[in-house]
């Protein structure tokens, strides 16, 4: 059999190599599953995604606990109070809203806590919550859950308080395409989110 001339050069350009030592081996996957591992920390907050996904899928999800403990950069002061179907009164806080352009977030921040100081956050708030409920019809009627009516009027009064801070910020020169993220938190009285 002929040799190839281009697996010649090949196999001389190949670096040396030596057996890899099992105890490298061993650091090296103990640091990639350490790294690929997700952080666990407790979430409480809505997140308008994944609670859209849990009611769209029908399964449970814990949005909140009896703890009452607030994620960090909730802020009260950027806060909604509501009166839920069966869970009575409740109180969602946005926070950790990032500007689409970290030049403007001072500029954004101080729009945010003007509209939450200044508006009648309930007034704005009340005419988006029945377009969202009506949304959720169909699921909710169609729903086991006990839970239903309180999960889908707390998604509902969520994305209504975006809705109504969104409208109050375009009056402050911020679209919806100068927030990148942003999140919300409810905690009710008598809340059973297990």
């Amino acid at each position: 059999m002929t040799p190839d001339p281009l697996d010649s050069i090949l196999k001389r350009s190949a670096p040396a190599t030596r057996a890899a030592d099992a105890s490298d081996l061993r650091a090296m996957i103990s640091a990639a599953r350490t790294e690929s591992r997700p952080r666990r920390h407790r979430r409480v907050g809505i997140v308008a995604g994944a609670l859209a996904l849990a009611l769209a899928g029908g399964a449970s999800f814990a949005a909140a606990s009896s703890s009452w403990d607030w994620n960090a950069g909730m802020n009260p002061n950027r806060s909604h109070t509501y009166t839920s179907p069966t869970w009575g009164e409740c109180e969602l806080r946005v926070g950790n809203i990032v500007a689409a352009n970290p030049l403007r977030q001072f500029e954004l921040d101080r729009a945010i806590d003007d509209w939450f100081a200044t508006a009648d956050v309930a007034a704005e708030v009340e005419p988006y919550i029945a377009g969202h409920l009506d949304a959720f019809e169909e699921e909710q009627s169609n729903s086991p859950d006990p839970r239903a009516a309180d999960l889908y009027y707390g998604v509902a009064v969520d994305q209504a308080l975006g809705d109504a801070m969104s409208a109050g910020l375009q009056d402050r020169g911020f679209d919806n395409a100068s927030i990148s993220t942003g999140e919300g938190q409810v905690h009710c009285d008598g809340e059973q989110w297990k």
